[in-house]
């Protein structure tokens, strides 16, 4: 299992880089029930260590269940052409916390989504969320998906 960080494209949508510097504010929003969804999409806080800081770093994330213990999140950050930090935070350490709407934390590790895999997550979030399935379209990175599984013994 490991997380795969795709190259950086050369096209994409702009995404406000000063948007990543309120995860603190969307945190507490988040935990005081102000943003449990993004565009009917249901959200998590994902918890990492910074790839190079090594502090703790969160970020608000659509995601998709996959029961009894796995989620699914998109590397999207609005289609623009660079991937999302908590991507490389966790290709240098796949073990990462969510914490779902009520307050539950589990501790997970990431894997990236390749192959016949992939392609079936992205059947889904077309389905469920289109907005994902439309990011692919003004990008030319290939946006990575992300399988968060609650580790052994957790």
């Amino acid at each position: 299992m490991t997380v795969k960080v795709p190259p950086k494209g050369t096209r994409g949508a702009r995404f406000p880089r000063f948007l990543g510097r309120i995860s603190g504010f969307a945190a507490w929003m988040f935990r005081h029930g102000q943003t449990r969804a993004v565009g009917g999409t249901p959200t998590l806080i994902l918890e990492t260590r910074g790839a190079r800081s090594g502090q703790r770093r969160q970020a608000i994330l659509g995601y998709f269940a996959e029961p009894p213990d796995a989620w699914l999140i998109v590397a999207s950050i609005g289609a623009a052409s660079w991937n999302p930090a908590w991507l490389h935070n966790l290709a240098t350490d796949p073990d990462a916390t969510i914490e779902l709407p009520g307050g539950e934390r589990i501790p997970v590790r990431a894997e990236t989504l390749e192959g016949a895999d992939l392609e079936a997550a992205w059947q889904r979030i077309g389905i469920e969320s289109h907005q994902y399935a439309d990011y692919r379209t003004k990008t030319d990175r290939d946006i990575a998906v992300i399988r968060l599984r609650r580790r052994p013994g957790a």
